[in-house]
């Protein structure tokens, strides 16, 4: 019988089949008139896939010549669990690169692990990759393209310069290193709801100092041990996808008004006898996704193979060193007190120049950081919790006190004049006040609960909210950013207007007007039809309003969440998980090692340390990482607790346990001055700094308050799921 396929003329003896997936996909191994073997990939929706030549070598030889050998494979054997298959490509007279690749299928999961023997030695160096080619049919602006932390489809509010921006969509390039990605995850959703993901299941990433530092744009060392991944498409050659090995990409200058000309990063092992060259590539294929679906879909697969591991720690004794770390930050000038803004981690005579700033939300978090006093004191009547009481009532009393004027003059003061401190980070930003005062609501409640009451706490904040209503637009959006004092818009985008909406939700629960919690639903609804249905969620921190990030997702989790609650509508819950899914991409679930060369004691992030739990900050800068998202333990917990889904809980208890791996804690500083001290990031992917450094050594109070949330957080809102939590390890 003869068979015309995509690739080949072939008759039954020259086509060997690999196995079928669960989603329809077949994989054969296919060989061509010249007698080489190739892979075509077929199925009812997938686009045809295919690679005539799957061994490929790229080799960079001392004087720059740059050279790509590719080859069919020359032996293709077929056994109970798989195939093997062989090629040989020739680099000389005395150079051979034996390739020798396993793949099987399994589920809906294709997979191949690959080893590649070199015979002989030769300057220079060479990675190889396993790559696939997509039907020439699909086009460039025909796919979506996820690479966690750094892209996820739409690349316009990933900055222009970024792995996952928007120059790099133009030049129809997204290669990515894995040291910026929370997984070594890469996928492409096409229009049909088909998807490929494609993911390292065994990332070792061991990489050197000055590698990590780009000190040298061409660098070989068989240390190497970081992929990257992505797709890309060359002139009018079909769109190619996979994983290279090691990982070279592109960069641009940091310098916004040079040009925007890709600077390449090369990385290779020496072409040497005997050097160790092996990995494994995963490809996932799913049908009938949506892309937001498709995130989930191929987020949860990659969690469920790289298994993060949970490292349990004592929470009780975590929440103690925080508290005292926390209560003993306050500072007290002529009356007033606060939090400073930022305070140096390490030994120093010179404090820092803003120490007299202090603000509510985002960073700052000093009402947030006065509620968890306030906690503190609830559990004990010992003369430190009351201590902790004063300190709570005495920051919450002076920030009403100095930003009593609404509209607000900033969402900061001065501690030594009492003046609103005009300030880029202080301005009145919807975030940081309505972040702030939603959280002052709660704190009002559970002190009226319990017989202390602070009717100005309320006033303040009713004024505040009756005037923010004022300030929404017809389409439900609210502006980012207004001028100190006045109704005048400073940033019109309404990509923030998820803020208020748990703080309106509160606002109609206390006094039974529910033009309220209509505000927050128009608001809500506006997030969700421009950006959330297309799981995507953009401007959560202050400084960026545009930008793809972390905080928009767990901003909008909360802000979901808190309409689901009031209204038990089951559109706000799925909406909800929406968010949930983007929100969690960001944390990392993989282990990054520190530069092998590395002097620990300078190392701002110690090797040895586990990495998993952290997370990415900014699309506009993958790689950075903090622990911010610890503050939505307990959203997570009531995802689980309000759809029954065990993989939210996980999440819960990573949350819990893994995001305070940093904090100096009695035996284990980690160069902090000393305990309860962390500071604020981190960069785990390749920079001016290098790996395991930071851009400063500042702690900020968000820190300690985020850490905090998640413990008392989830207390607050299950005490037996809380115990489960803590105590499991021990059980």
């Amino acid at each position: 019988m003869i068979c015309i396929s995509l690739l080949y003329a072939c008759s039954d003896e020259i086509r060997k089949e690999l196995g079928t997936l669960q989603t329809g996909e077949s994989f054969a191994f296919v060989q061509d008139t010249s007698g080489l073997w190739g892979i075509e990939i077929t199925g009812i929706n997938t686009p045809s896939i295919y690679q005539p030549n799957p061994a490929r070598i790229e080799i960079y030889e001392n004087y720059g010549d740059l050279r790509v050998l590719s080859s069919g494979y020359h032996q293709v054997a077929k056994t109970n669990v798989g195939i093997n298959a062989h090629a040989e490509v020739v680099f000389s007279d005395s150079v051979v690169f034996k390739v020798n690749d396993f793949w099987k299928t399994a589920g809906s999961v294709l997979s191949v692990q690959r080893e590649i023997e070199v015979t002989g030695n030769a300057s220079g160096g060479f990675n190889s990759s396993v790559v696939f080619n997509v039907d020439t049919a699909v086009h460039w602006e025909d796919i979506n393209c996820l690479a966690p932390g750094a892209l996820y489809g739409d690349p316009t509010h990933d900055g222009d310069r970024s792995a996952g921006g928007t120059i790099n969509h133009e030049a129809k390039r997204f290669l990515t290193r894995e040291d910026i990605l929370s997984a070594p995850l890469f996928a492409l959703a096409f229009q049909n709801g088909s998807s490929v993901a494609v993911l390292n299941p065994d990332p070792r990433g061991e990489t050197t100092l000055n590698e990590t530092r780009l000190k040298e744009t061409v660098m070989a060392d068989e240390r190497y041990t970081f992929g990257a991944l992505g797709a890309w498409q060359n002139e009018q050659d079909p769109i190619e996808f996979g994983f290279m090995f090691p990982g070279s990409t592109t960069r641009y200058s940091r310098d916004t008004l040079a040009p925007a000309e890709a600077i390449w990063i090369r990385r290779y092992h020496p072409i040497k006898k005997d050097v160790a060259h092996q990995y494994e590539v995963n490809f996932r294929f799913g049908q009938n996704e949506e892309f937001r679906d498709m995130i989930r879909n191929a987020w949860r697969w990659t969690w469920n193979t790289l298994d993060p591991e949970i490292m349990h720690i004592d929470v009780e004794e975590m929440r103690a060193v925080l508290i005292d770390h926390l209560a003993d930050q306050a500072a007290t000038i002529d009356g007033r007190t606060g939090i400073p803004f930022a305070i140096a981690t390490y030994d120093t005579a010179y404090p820092q120049w803003n120490w007299t700033m202090t603000a509510m939300g985002f960073v700052s978090k000093n009402l947030e950081c006065a509620d968890q006093l306030l906690r503190e004191s609830d559990r004990d009547s010992t003369q430190r919790e009351q201590y902790m009481r004063k300190t709570g009532l005495n920051i919450i009393h002076s920030m009403v006190e100095a930003l009593n004027t609404i509209p607000l003059e900033a969402t900061g003061y001065d501690l030594a004049t009492g003046e609103p401190w005009y300030h880029f980070w202080l301005a009145p930003w919807l975030r940081n006040a309505t972040e702030g005062m939603r959280v002052l609501v709660r704190t009002y409640q559970r002190e009226r609960d319990n017989g202390h009451l602070h009717p100005d706490w309320f006033s303040w904040v009713k004024s505040y909210a009756d005037w923010l209503l004022l300030q929404q637009r017809e389409d439900g959006s609210f502006p980012r950013r207004w001028k100190p004092g006045s109704n005048e818009v400073v940033e019109t985008t309404g990509t923030a207007s998820y803020c208020p909406v748990p703080l309106l939700v509160l606002m109609t629960e206390e006094t039974g007007d529910s033009v309220y919690q209509q505000a927050a639903i128009r608001a809500a609804t506006y997030i969700w039809e421009n950006w959330g249905q297309h799981g995507l969620f953009i401007g959560g921190t202050s400084d960026n309003p545009n930008i793809t990030d972390k905080e928009a997702g767990m901003l909008s989790l909360e802000a979901f969440l808190s309409l689901y609650e009031a209204t038990k509508d089951e559109q706000w819950l799925e909406r909800a998980k929406t968010a949930a899914d983007f929100t969690e991409t960001w944390i990392w679930i993989w282990n990054v090692p520190m530069p092998i060369d590395a002097d620990n004691e300078s190392l701002h992030w110690k090797k040895g340390v586990p990495t998993i739990g952290v997370q990415g900050i900014s699309a506009r800068t993958p790689g950075g990482v903090d622990e911010y998202l610890d503050w939505s333990a307990s959203s997570y917990a009531k995802l689980y607790k309000y759809t029954g889904d065990e993989h939210y809980l996980e999440v819960a208890r990573l949350l819990l346990h893994n995001t305070k791996s940093m904090v100096a804690m009695p035996g284990r500083l980690h160069g902090m001055k000393d305990i309860g001290w962390q500071q604020e990031h981190w960069s785990m992917g390749p920079g001016r700094h290098g790996r395991g450094y930071g851009g400063h050594q500042f702690w900020l109070p968000w820190i300690s308050s985020n850490h905090l949330y998640s413990i008392t957080g989830l207390e607050e809102f299950d005490p037996e799921l809380y115990e489960q939590l803590t105590t499991e390890k021990n059980q």
